[in-house]
């Protein structure tokens, strides 16, 4: 069941005028620990806590192959043959008997290429001269 605004705000309206957080669970229909949960005031229900932890199958090996092929695609030329994620997986699988998921490298291949550095170089518009 989700909680909705309305619910959150009747929750905490009647714990405030004094009723247990029991009954307000058993006339909502919505689990103690949840009124709990609410009334304490901490948490809200559209705020949701994202968990970031560290991964343990990404060693500085793995990394250091993900960003050796990232920095070979910078040297093809071909768009076709530079690497994707995925790909960087399956050679991963294959060559290093990586058992981590793969969901888990396209995460690091995204945040390593975010970080690298792109260059910008704007236009400028050329000024044609006139014929004489």
């Amino acid at each position: 069941m989700v909680i909705t605004v309305n619910d959150y705000k009747q929750i905490r309206q009647r714990y405030l005028a004094g009723e247990s957080q029991r009954s307000i669970a058993r006339s909502l229909g919505i689990s103690r620990n949840t009124v709990k949960k609410y009334c304490a005031g901490e948490a809200v229900p559209w705020e949701r806590k994202t968990p970031e932890r560290e991964s343990t199958v990404l060693t500085g090996e793995i990394e250091a192959f993900i960003r050796n092929c990232l920095e070979e695609d910078k040297l093809v030329s071909f768009k076709k043959q530079k690497h994707t994620a995925k790909r960087i997986y399956d050679r991963l699988v294959e060559e290093m008997g990586f058992t981590g998921g793969e969901s888990t490298i396209r995460r690091k291949v995204r945040e390593i290429k975010n970080t690298m550095p792109q260059a910008f170089v704007p236009l400028q518009l050329i000024q044609e001269m006139p014929y004489r």
